[in-house]
C-alpha cells in the first residue's frame, strides 16, 4: 500500500506545482493553496518510500540460495568421504592383504599362528614355516616323553613335517601348502617375500623346496664367511641328508624336483 501512495504522490507533486505557477502568473488566489498541496504530496511521497516493504523478489530469492548451499555442502561432503575411502584402499599394502588372508586361514585351521601347541592341535603333515617381523624363527616338536623329535632355527622361510605326537613350539606361522591358491601364491618363498616386504627375488639363506621355490638345476652358492649347504630328501622332521658341505667362498651343486636345499650364511649367486 505504501508503495502505491508514494507512486501517486510522486505524480501529484509536479501537477500541483504547475497549477500553482499558472495561478501565480494569472494572479489567481489559488496559487498558495496549490503550492501547499504540492508540498503535502511531496511529504506523502517521502513517507511512502520510507514505509514501503522490501522487494518480494529479494525475499523469495533468499531461501533457494540457502537450499542450494545446503545441497552443495552435501555434495562436497560425499566427495570428501569417497576420496578418503579411496585413499584408505590405496594404502592397503600387499603385506596387509596377505596378513588378512593368513588370519582367515588360521580361523579355518589351514594355518597356525606362532605359539605353543599340544598333541592333536595341528594335523599331521607338511607345512610351510613363515617368520614375520617380531616373530621367532625357531621350530621344535617333542614326543610325549619330552624328547626332541625335530627342531630347526630357520634363517628365513622353510618347511616342517608335523608328526602330531607331542608338544610343538612354533615361532612363525605354519601354512598348509594346499592353501597357497587361496593366498594367491605358489610357494613359501612368495609368502615370505610379501610378509617381509622383500622387493627383489629372494636368494638368501633359507630352506628351499626344489620345483616350488626354485627350479631344479645346477646352482652356485656363495658364503658370508663360513657357510653351510645341504641337499635334503624332505622337510624338517622327515628327511635324510643327500649331500652337505661347510665351505668358505663358492660351492656348486645340483638339485632335483622334490628335494630341499638348505642354505645357511650364504646366497644363490648363479
Amino acid at each position: 500500500m505504501w508503495d502505491l501512495i508514494a507512486f501517486i504522490s510522486l505524480l501529484a507533486v509536479p501537477v500541483f506545482l504547475v497549477i500553482a505557477i499558472v495561478s501565480l502568473v494569472k494572479k489567481k488566489g489559488t496559487a498558495k493553496r496549490n503550492f501547499l498541496f504540492s508540498g503535502l504530496a511531496f511529504v506523502l511521497f517521502i513517507v511512502g518510500i520510507s514505509n514501503a516493504p522490501a522487494s518480494s523478489s529479494e525475499t523469495v530469492s533468499t531461501k533457494p540460495n540457502d537450499d542450494t548451499s545446503l545441497e552443495e555442502k552435501k555434495e562436497v561432503d560425499t566427495e570428501v568421504k569417497a576420496e578418503t575411502k579411496a585413499e584408505e584402499e590405496v594404502k592397503m599394502t600387499p603385506q596387509m592383504e596377505m596378513t588378512g588372508k593368513i588370519q582367515e586361514l588360521i580361523s579355518t585351521e589351514q594355518a597356525f599362528d606362532a605359539g605353543s601347541y599340544i598333541k592333536g592341535d595341528i594335523p599331521e603333515g607338511e607345512y610351510a614355516f613363515i617368520p614375520f617381523e617380531g616373530s621367532s624363527q625357531y621350530y621344535a616338536e617333542k614326543d610325549s616323553s619330552g624328547n626332541i623329535v625335530d627342531n630347526e632355527n630357520f634363517n628365513s622361510f622353510g618347511y616342517v613335517y608335523v608328526h602330531g605326537i607331542g608338544n610343538i613350539e612354533n615361532g612363525g606361522v605354519l601354512i598348509n601348502p594346499s592353501a597357497y591358491e587361496t593366498l594367491g601364491v605358489k610357494s613359501a618363498k612368495e609368502i615370505y617375500q610379501i610378509m617381509n616386504q622383500v622387493e627383489d627375488d629372494y636368494k638368501d639363506s633359507a630352506w628351499y623346496k626344489v620345483g616350488v621355490d626354485i627350479p631344479a638345476g645346477q646352482y652356485v652358492i656363495e658364503s658370508y664367511g663360513e657357510g653351510y649347504v645341504a641337499i635334503m630328501s624332505g622337510p624338517v622332521g622327515n628327511n635324510d641328508i643327500v649331500d652337505n658341505e661347510i665351505f668358505n667362498g663358492r660351492y656348486q651343486l645340483t638339485v632335483n624336483d622334490g628335494q630341499y636345499l638348505k642354505i645357511s650364511q650364504g646366497f644363490i649367486s648363479e
